[in-house]
């Protein structure tokens, strides 16, 4: 069986939990879910609420709380929707290939009052990246225990048009009746647009910022490793949470807007399927 997603539509909601779960979104991404402990019904609908901490943004070395709020729904295997947008996929057999529509939160430069902003004060000078929509093509396979995916994003923002291609692998282990753990591994290739609109510094904000001009061109951004776990309390309600190692890679690593290449990423929650 293939792991379950995590998917929403565009809208405050969207905003608000792509802040807090951008790309590897704590290592669950379109194409890659721990496996479920329930039998998959026609409709699964979830609700819940957790909280997230996580870098001030890719490359910080401070770190913020934020409330999680989770919601999913998956119709007939075929079709879902959660924080990371909305996916319509087709599997046969131990394969699965699909496209949706997904969602960058971008970033602030500057921390804001906001609960689930995305900057920091250190940024000042180097202008938003505003919020994006992506279209994105993935494909899984199941090899025996092991899930394998891969997936292409295509943005379209005005700072942000750039392309990822994000690779994984999860091992789901059924410790017990109701507890599942999946550790996975995953890395990242960004295309030049997407590395200078995240971690280069333009002549123009150099001379409004701190840092010194510097162009990031494509090439692989990261590495990441960590394990998920997910324990049914009842037929309804579960509890879930992940821990996430990231190392940014080349252009990215040696970016002056990034003060640790190395970060941590967790997040808990309780919910309620439906």
């Amino acid at each position: 069986m293939f792991p379950r997603k995590i998917l929403i539509p565009v809208s405050t909601l969207v905003t608000a939990v792509a802040s807090l779960l951008a790309a590897p979104a704590m290592a669950e991404d379109a194409t890659a879910q721990p496996t479920s402990v329930w039998p998959a019904p026609v409709w699964d609908v979830s609700l819940g609420a957790g909280v997230a901490v996580r870098p001030t943004y890719e490359g910080s070395d401070r770190y913020q709380a934020s409330p999680v709020p989770l919601f999913t729904v998956r119709y007939n295997d075929m079709l879902t929707m959660g924080p990371e947008g909305l996916s319509a996929y087709w599997h046969h057999g131990d394969f699965r290939v699909g496209a949706g529509l997904t969602f960058d939160p971008g970033r602030n430069d500057s921390k804001g009052n906001g609960l689930f902003n995305n900057g920091d004060d250190r940024l000042k000078g180097m202008g938003d990246v505003d919020k994006s929509l992506g279209f994105k093509v993935f494909g899984a396979y199941q090899l025996g225990r092991l899930s394998l995916d891969l997936s292409a994003v295509k943005y379209t923002g005005d700072q942000n048009d750039g392309v990822v291609v994000t690779g994984g692998v999860g091992l789901p282990l059924k410790l017990a009746e109701r507890l599942t753990l999946t550790p996975h591994v995953g890395v990242s290739w960004a295309s030049d647009s997407y590395m200078q609109a995240y971690f280069g510094v333009t002549p123009a904000q150099a001379a409004a910022s701190r840092f010194a001009a510097y162009s990031a061109g494509a090439g692989f951004k990261d590495v990441s490793a960590g394990a998920l776990a997910r324990y049914r309390i009842t037929d309804h309600w579960f509890v879930t949470g992940d821990v996430t190692v990231k190392r940014l890679l080349g252009d990215a690593a040696d970016s002056p807007v990034t003060y640790a290449a190395t970060s941590a990423r967790a997040f808990a929650a309780v919910g309620y399927r439906f």
